[in-house]
């Protein structure tokens, strides 16, 4: 009888056990596939980390890396189609509205205190930065991904080359091409741009911007002029001669890393690029400026935030927001950034003595919160873009005038809201 007494005890504390695995791992043996863009520094850092992850949560991640000038088309085919093929997705807040039809709302996920703990993840430190960090995701109340990555362009230059001719860092667009105009001599260009078709709308819009333009935030607010006024010819007539007087003729093929390269190889004395190459120009294996740039952001550029996605045809959404909420959390992140990351999207991250000591240029990525604005949020923007472009790129290549191009893409922007239904 003792014998079997002891038996029973021993079966019910291994049962005992099993359920109190169970219920600490509640995924384990699920399998994640997560779509990223691949390149990303952050990811590369984060990839560094999941092995943590499979082994405290027992869920184990297939990573699915796609290059950025294809995996919109990709994605956008496997979700139609409802294939499952994904659990998380990396999206670009530009193509949000894109993936939107087909992406989940976690908001009962983080309303459920057994799945989300709201004071440990802390939403304040993502806002703190800029409310669009959590914004960009948000429809109708509707939360559909957290912020995993953020950035914006800033003024990049050569410290050196500023101090040699006597210049402190320029504070306005106009200062910027007075001095590159100075800068380009001795082999070097005075700016490096991302003039090439899927480049050129995005910095030129940051001249807009620098000059007072604006974009109402409302497709059906669009007027023929938004894009066709004296302020839109001054940027674009502005972007023409830092083009013909101090770039370099191949920026007209260049996008991000072509012009942060530039920068790497010393052939150009400042350059606007996006706060994700930072960590590019003091490594001294592929840089030759290493201690020699400088950043800081005196004009708005975009606010770029990419977030972690749950599609609606997810198999295994619960585990997958198991991983969103890891992989944006205070610890992940900063751990993350440290590992190679640059763009954090917290401002504790942004903060950080022991980051901000080696990722100097973050004092300007915390001010550009300040500066960060958003184009339209809808799927036909990519189009409006390219519309834009190919009127701007005639401009730089076949001496049409600015005020041409910015009235026949003014008009065909228009044309491309009007069919798509914005107007009646």
């Amino acid at each position: 009888m003792r014998k079997w007494l002891c038996l029973i005890m021993v079966v019910v504390a291994f049962a005992g056990f099993g359920q109190g695995f169970a219920a600490e791992k509640p995924y384990a043996g699920q399998e994640l596939k997560i779509s990223f863009i691949a390149g990303f520094p952050t990811n590369i850092g984060l990839k560094t980390l999941i092995p943590e992850f499979e082994k405290e949560t027992g869920i184990r991640i297939t990573i699915i890396e796609t290059g950025y000038g294809v995996i919109l088309e990709k994605n956008i085919l496997d979700l139609s189609a409802q294939t499952g093929a994904y659990d998380v997705l990396h999206v670009e807040s530009l193509w949000f509205p894109q993936y939107l039809p087909y992406l989940y709302p976690i908001n009962e996920f983080m309303d459920d205190p057994k799945l989300f703990n709201a004071a440990e993840y802390d939403l304040e430190d993502l806002t703190s930065y800029t409310p669009l960090t959590l914004g960009a995701f948000t429809r109708d109340g509707k939360l559909l991904g957290l912020p995993h990555l953020a950035g914006i362009p800033l003024n990049w230059y050569r410290k050196d080359l500023l101090d040699r001719a006597g210049l402190q860092p320029p504070q306005d667009v106009d200062e910027y091409y007075a001095y590159a105009k100075k800068l380009t001599r001795d082999g070097v260009y005075g700016v490096a741009l991302s003039a090439s078709r899927s480049g050129l709308v995005d910095e030129w819009l940051s001249f807009f911007f620098a000059y007072g333009g604006a974009i109402r935030p409302r497709a059906e607010q669009f007027l023929k002029t938004t894009f066709d006024n004296p302020t839109a010819l001054k940027a674009l007539e502005l972007y023409k001669r830092l083009f013909d007087e101090c770039a370099p003729p191949e920026s007209l093929t260049w996008e991000f890393g072509e012009v942060g390269s530039a920068m790497q190889r010393g052939v150009v004395a400042m350059m606007w690029n996006w706060s994700n190459g930072g960590s590019w120009y003091d490594d001294p294996e592929v840089s030759t400026v290493v201690g020699k740039v400088g950043a800081n952001v005196p004009w708005p550029g975009r606010f770029g935030v990419n977030g972690l996605c749950i599609p609606q045809d997810a198999p295994n959404k619960e585990a997958a927001f198991e991983f969103l909420k890891w992989a944006t959390s205070k610890d992940i992140m900063r751990r993350t950034t440290l590992a190679g990351g640059s763009t954090p999207c917290r401002i504790s991250v942004l903060m950080d003595p022991q980051i901000t000591k080696k990722n100097w240029w973050f004092e300007a990525l915390r001010e550009s919160g300040r500066w960060s604005t958003m184009y339209l949020e809808i799927p036909e923007w990519s189009s409006m873009d390219d519309a834009l472009a190919i009127e701007f790129q005639k401009v730089l290549t076949t001496g049409l005038s600015p005020a041409k191009a910015l009235r026949t893409a003014s008009e065909n922007a228009y044309k491309i809201l009007e069919e798509a239904g914005y107007f009646e």
